[in-house]
């Protein structure tokens, strides 16, 4: 990793050395030059004319607009320069690669050691750019996206803020979702993921964050990260790159957590149930589909909040994204406001209702063992009439020597929870199955399919014979790799086609 005075060393150069002759402190647009280009990543430029400018970063050849520099990045089933010439037809109007070119083209071809190193450094030198831009960095095992819009939520009420798109957050999506800041910018809300050690403290190196929060140590990514132990440290990476004068904002319900801030002498803002939170949640109210309701409180200041999100786990994230802008400066009216204003992100616990009146649960986005059982707690407070619930399920990914029993104990939860009907889809149904089974669930109402078509056949069967009718609840959740969310959209998809 590049060295922090190395590259200080780079914009302190770049200030009085452009090629369209204005100095760092009076560039506005998100427009880079050649001279910033090079600055940033200690590249050289091999062929082409040795000035110009770009209109933005690419790194998706079938993205590429006229001016944009084409950054070729290398995976295990791509090289990027093999899209070089292809980014330069569409307009491209240089390329960052990380060897000469077979044969030239009419623009810069900028060589680094290391595209995905020089994507990085770009994004760094361009926050280096922004001094008064305050950074927060979110990471955690689950809720992290939720936390992210929720803390955006906030600030936009009075600030001008960039966030991390979508679910881009690891080192190739956080730089990217970076790259655009400029000075209009108050506020920058990046979300940090990884599935190795090393890659937090990179992308905290990054992103210079002013105020960071890790949500939760749970296990997930454990193929990588070998036990909970590895990844409270993996996501310790973000405290441990802090600088002196940032800001801590930590869970206090998670002594995984609490072990962590303890080793550092930044400021720490702590949020969770624990009594001695200074940001914590009493009085909590399940109002089902409409959502949570409780009492805020931030030090000695209380207030009741409502907020569009689904089980006790959504109290947990706003209290994260509570913290974070209460770090920020912002007040509790401003700070329950902005929750209010949350809308849930795409397949986290999103409540469809089929023309039968059979309610579907879209928890599709991801799984590890305790996101599961927060959807199922969540089910549970949705069905508050007693209606029968189908809890359909499939593997919960990257779990490495772990799987086997910790889907054995998803299963046994499921029995505990007296749900009507398990259906699993996946390679670990065995061990899901085997588990609810041991647990007294009557081995009629557990089915596996081969197939995730099946699996949507069966339930379009259970709706026309009148074992699922109105009113009755369908949870579905898997691991992203799992694409759970098929099995929606074919339901959705045939009752559309019925109605043509």
């Amino acid at each position: 990793m590049e060295a922090g005075k190395e590259m200080n060393d780079r914009i302190n150069q770049y200030s009085t050395q452009t090629d369209f002759g204005y100095g760092f402190a009076t560039f506005q647009n998100p427009v880079w030059n050649l001279t910033q280009v090079l600055q940033a990543t200690g590249g050289k430029v091999v062929s082409g004319h040795k000035t110009g400018g770009f209109r933005s970063i690419c790194t998706d050849s079938r993205s590429i607009e006229p001016g944009d520099l084409f950054l070729a990045l290398s995976g295990d089933r791509h090289d990027g320069v093999e899209f070089v010439y292809d980014a330069v037809r569409k307009g491209a109007s240089g390329v960052i690669v990380s060897r000469e070119l077979d044969k030239s083209v009419p623009v810069p071809v900028i060589v680094v050691n290391e595209t995905l190193k020089a994507l990085g450094d770009m994004a760094a030198f361009r926050r280096a750019l922004m001094p008064d831009l305050r950074l927060i960095a979110i990471t955690g095992s689950s809720g992290k996206t939720t936390v992210k819009e929720m803390t955006a939520a906030i600030l936009s009420q009075k600030y001008n803020v960039i966030k991390t798109k979508g679910n881009f957050n690891n080192l190739i999506g956080l730089p990217l979702s970076l790259l655009p800041v400029d000075y209009r910018h108050d506020f920058a809300v990046m979300e940090m993921g990884m599935n190795r050690p090393g890659e937090i403290a990179r992308l905290t190196e990054i992103a210079a964050p002013n105020i960071a929060c890790i949500v939760n140590v749970q296990e997930s990514h454990l193929a990588g990260l070998n036990s909970l132990d590895g990844v409270a440290a993996a996501k310790g990476e973000l405290f441990q790159g802090m600088k002196n004068w940032g800001k801590l904002v930590v869970n206090l319900d998670d002594p995984k957590i609490v072990g962590l801030a303890a080793a550092c002498t930044q400021q720490k803002i702590t949020f969770g149930f624990n009594r001695k939170a200074h940001v914590r949640a009493t009085h909590i109210r399940n109002n089902g589909e409409k959502g949570m309701a409780y009492s805020l409180h931030v030090g000695k200041e209380k207030r009741r909040v409502w907020i569009n999100g689904i089980g006790i786990h959504n109290i947990m994230n706003s209290l994260a994204a509570a913290a974070m802008t209460h770090a920020a400066g912002l007040g509790l009216e401003r700070i329950a406001t902005g929750l209010e204003l949350f809308k849930p992100f795409n397949k986290r616990l999103q409540v469809l209702e089929l023309s039968s009146g059979v309610k579907i649960v879209n928890d599709t986005y991801n799984a590890n063992p305790s996101s599961v059982r927060a959807a199922l707690d969540a089910l549970s407070g949705l069905n508050k009439e007693g209606k029968r619930t189908v809890v359909v399920l499939g593997d919960m990914l990257e779990l490495g020597d772990t799987s086997d029993s910790a889907h054995r104990a998803i299963g046994e939860y499921v029995a505990a929870m007296k749900v009507d009907y398990l259906m699993l889809y996946g390679s670990n149904f065995q061990a899901t199955a085997a588990g609810a089974r041991n647990a007294s669930m009557d081995v009629d109402r557990i089915q596996v399919f081969k197939s995730k078509a099946a699996l949507a056949t069966e339930l379009e069967r259970m709706m026309a014979e009148h074992r699922l009718s109105k009113g009755d609840w369908v949870l579905v959740k898997g691991s992203r790799g799992m694409k759970m969310e098929t099995i929606i959209d074919t339901l959705a998809g045939a009752e559309k086609e019925g109605t043509d």
